[in-house]
């Protein structure tokens, strides 16, 4: 038993023994038996001044006491309290603060809580409370604060607490509540704070009534369903400082009133679907300190009465619809921290004020129309830590005055009109993380001074001019985990010091003049998931050691020089979900290894090579696979093991020499004729052409024709020397039996016409033969197909049938000599037989 249970133990015993001589009050053996419930824990061990021998617990750790001796405060915060909510604590009539906070505290609130008629604090945050908020907290006629965010509670908002008319903070932020906000929010008179953000539940329009609350400082229900008009009348509340309403669905332009609210210092209305312009109002709004609207369907321009509010720090307009230029008023926020306006249809050119704005931290630009070039007053912002200006249509070269800002991280300048060489200098920029610079018209070398630039992580550079050499300084760059120098101009080789960058997850070089080989120091590039190499002048062999780059999910080396063999070791490299080796100029045949990368589900090219040998049949282990192309090779055998790919949503297996029949799937019967070309051996169709085994089809062809022709001559002088008694004998039998006769109807292969189509056809006219077996017809199904048709004669009873000259084991025979006797072509005709 530990100690503290002993301890308790000990009180009760003390307590039935010696009832004289324990002095405790009732209060204090209230919170012994709530201290009881989890006495076992860890979290005992913070009670210890908890004595059971005081007279009360006014001396103890958390509680407080009036002058007359009664408990009047319970401070309990950031202590592990793994029970429920103190019921033993309802009875305390003179409690006046109960915070019970951050400490993990489950299950319900009592709706005995409105028994604690002296309560003005209530502070049961940052727990794990479920169950509704109870109605009778609206008894609690002394309550001025109620705190339960950051809980799991759920239900409705109770209007009774529109009764707690002393009420100055609500925060219920941060739960599962639902339902709309009760209008009886708008009697709290004295209410400075209501928070309901959080709660995803919650919807319907922010209550009109909420205007009445003349003290209310801060209205927050961001993140939550809220809909509707912003009510004007919140233009009222004299005193407001932050109106937080973001993430939510608020529609309607900004009201003019807000302009107002003269106390505002934070507006929060991003993330909605306000329309509109922005209000010239908030010229009025001069504590005005976060204006963020960003993500909405603002209309019209930057208005120039923002000018007037001087104790802007943060501007966020952007992903709206704004258009025209910066108005110069902007000069004035010599005080601002942070501008960001992109993704709008702003223009004209980036004004050289910027420059003047010297606590800027960032300066969001891109993705509007700005024209120009870059001012070189940016270089001024000491504190800038982050410059986008990317897709625009800016134009001259990057101002070398950047490189003096010195605590400058990120630098995207991407998808412009940019020109010139990169500032050696700006690689001297110790806290540059990331330069991103795709898609100009840079040109010049990389040079060496970027192994000063330590803390890079991102170079993207694609898509410019660049040339010269990859410099092997890059390899001092060891947090580089994105290196792209795709579509430029480099030549010589990919320095081997690459291999010191081991936090690379991203090498793309595709699309250069890059000669010599891969590298094998790529083989401690072990985070690496994309490696692109392609469209360059690479020889050599794929190194062995790919094996090693197990993050590996995208390796694409087509269109260079690359000889020998597809290694074996690349099937260590299980995440591949991309492989692309085409036109290279590979030989032997495709290990089996390859078929064993079950992750591979994009695409699989080895085309445009030399490679032999069959399909391994480890490739039906390619289930997620969806794109395979094995075009020009010299690749035999079958295409069988590929029938079990369900995935393939694109195949090319064109000019190689596969043989056999098609897998007999719809995704096979789909694909167009081109992906088979140049396969002379390979049966597309399986109703035109023959696949028996011998090499010898047009020899065997010939002789079973003239052997045929022979038997035909024969047959017709048979025929005509017995059609007289053939005749008589069917009109005197046939009429007897045609009516006994019934079809047996069994196909083989799909038709596209029925046995009714047939039988109306099996005239005397269509007669092309006799036999002992049966009569055999020449047909015209509605399609246009000519078939010969057999009709057996039925048997007598007894009679055991004779084997058909036309069975199983003769159908290619019957096949050709249907065709010999109607002068059809091979490729045109079908038999009911089959």
């Amino acid at each position: 038993m530990s100690s503290n249970a002993i301890t308790i133990f000990l009180l009760f015993l003390n307590i039935s023994i010696f009832p004289a001589i324990s002095a405790l009050n009732q209060e204090g053996h209230s919170l012994l038996s709530w201290l009881s419930t989890f006495n076992s824990s860890f979290s005992s061990t913070f009670f210890s001044t908890w004595d059971p021998s005081h007279q009360n617990p006014c001396k103890w750790d958390y509680v407080g006491c009036s002058s007359n001796g009664f408990v009047s405060e319970i401070i309990i915060t950031s202590v592990n309290l793994p029970t429920g909510f103190p019921t033993q604590l309802l009875s305390f009539n003179h409690l006046t603060t109960l915070v019970l906070s951050n400490g993990n505290l489950t299950g319900e609130i009592p709706r005995s809580i409105g028994n604690l008629s002296s309560l003005s604090t209530l502070d049961l945050s940052f727990n794990s409370l479920t169950g509704d908020i109870p109605a009778e907290i609206g008894r609690l006629s002394q309550l001025q604060l109620l705190a339960l965010n950051t809980n799991s509670l759920h239900g409705e908002i109770p209007k009774e607490i529109g009764n707690c008319s002393r009420l100055r903070q609500l925060e219920l932020f941060d739960n599962q509540l639902s339902g709309k906000i009760p209008a009886e929010i708008g009697q709290l008179l004295a209410l400075e704070t209501f928070r309901a953000g959080g709660n995803p539940g919650i919807y319907g329009q922010i209550p009109m009534q909420i205007s009445n609350c003349k003290g209310l400082l801060f209205l927050g229900l961001a993140d939550t369903g809220i809909s509707g008009e912003i009510p004007s009348s919140l233009g009222e509340l004299k005193h407001l400082e932050t109106l937080s309403v973001y993430t939510a669905n608020l529609t309607g332009s900004i009201p003019a009133e807000i302009g107002n609210c003269s106390a505002l210092e934070n507006l929060y209305l991003y993330e909605n679907q306000l329309s509109g312009n922005v209000p010239d109002e908030l010229a009025s709004l001069t504590n005005l300190k976060k204006l963020l609207l960003w993500q909405n369907n603002l209309t019209g321009s930057i208005p120039d009465a923002l000018g007037n509010c001087l104790a802007l720090e943060v501007i966020d307009l952007s992903m709206n619809f704004l258009s025209g230029q910066i108005p110069g008023s902007l000069a004035n926020l010599v005080g601002l921290e942070e501008l960001l306006l992109s993704e709008n249809y702003l223009s004209g050119e980036i004004p050289p004020f910027v420059g003047n704005f010297f606590g800027l931290k960032q300066l969001e630009l891109d993705n509007n129309r700005f024209t120009g070039d870059i001012p070189p007053a940016i270089g001024q912002l000491k504190e800038l830590s982050l410059f986008f200006a990317w897709q625009n249509q800016l134009h001259g070269s990057i101002p070398a005055e950047l490189a003096r800002c010195e605590k400058l991280q990120a630098l995207d300048l991407s998808h412009n009109f940019l020109n010139g060489s990169i500032p050696h200098y700006l690689f001297h920029l110790k806290n540059l993380t990331q330069l991103l610079l795709i898609s100009n018209r840079l040109s010049g070398e990389i040079p060496p001074d970027i192994g000063y630039c330590i803390g890079l992580i991102r170079l993207r550079l694609g898509s410019n001019y660049f040339s010269g050499r990859i410099p092997s300084e890059i390899g001092l760059l060891h947090q580089l985990s994105f290196l792209e120098l795709s579509d430029n101009q480099f030549t010589g080789e990919i320095p081997p010091e690459i291999g010191n960058c081991t936090q690379l997850e991203m090498v793309d070089l595709h699309n250069n003049r890059l000669h010599g080989t891969i590298p094998t120091s790529v083989e401690f590039l072990v985070s690496l998931n994309v490696l692109d190499l392609s469209k360059n002048s690479i020889a050599g062999s794929v190194p062995e050691n790919l094996r090693m780059l197990t993050s590996l999910n995208k390796l694409v080396i087509s269109e260079n020089y690359i000889t020998g063999s597809i290694p074996k070791s690349l099937g260590l490299c299980r995440d591949l979900q991309l492989l692309d080796m085409s036109s290279n100029r590979l030989t032997g045949s495709i290990p089996d290894e390859i078929g064993r990368l079950q992750g591979l589900d994009i695409l699989l090219n080895l085309s445009r090579n030399s490679l032999t040998g069959p399909i391994p049949e480890s490739f039906a282990n390619l289930s997620k696979l969806s794109n395979l192309d094995l075009s020009y090779n010299m690749l035999t055998g079958t295409l069988t093991v590929l029938g079990s790919l369900d995935n393939l949503v694109s195949l090319n297996v064109s000019y190689n020499n596969f043989s056999g029949l098609l897998p007999d799937t719809k995704f096979f019967h789909d694909l167009p004729d081109s992906v088979y070309a140049g396969n002379q051996e390979l049966c597309i169709n399986r109703n035109k052409c023959h696949i028996d085994g011998s090499h010898h089809g047009k020899n065997t062809r010939n002789l079973v024709l003239s052997t045929l022709l022979s038997v035909t001559v024969t047959l017709l002088i048979v025929l005509l020397g017995g059609l007289l008694f053939i005749r008589i004998r069917g009109a005197y039998f046939g009429r007897k039996d045609e009516d006994n006769l019934e079809w047996d109807f069994t196909p083989f292969q799909k038709l596209n016409f029925t046995v009714n189509d047939i039988l109306t056809k099996l005239s005397d006219s269509n007669i092309v033969g006799k036999g002992v077996s049966g009569i055999v017809y020449r047909v015209e199904a509605p399609m246009k197909q000519v078939i010969a048709v057999k009709r057996l004669w039925p048997l007598k009873n007894g009679e055991v049938p004779e084997r058909d000259l036309f069975s199983a084991e003769n159908v290619q025979e019957f096949r050709i000599q249907s065709q010999v006797l109607m002068g059809t072509s091979p490729q045109n005709t079908d038999t009911v037989s089959e």
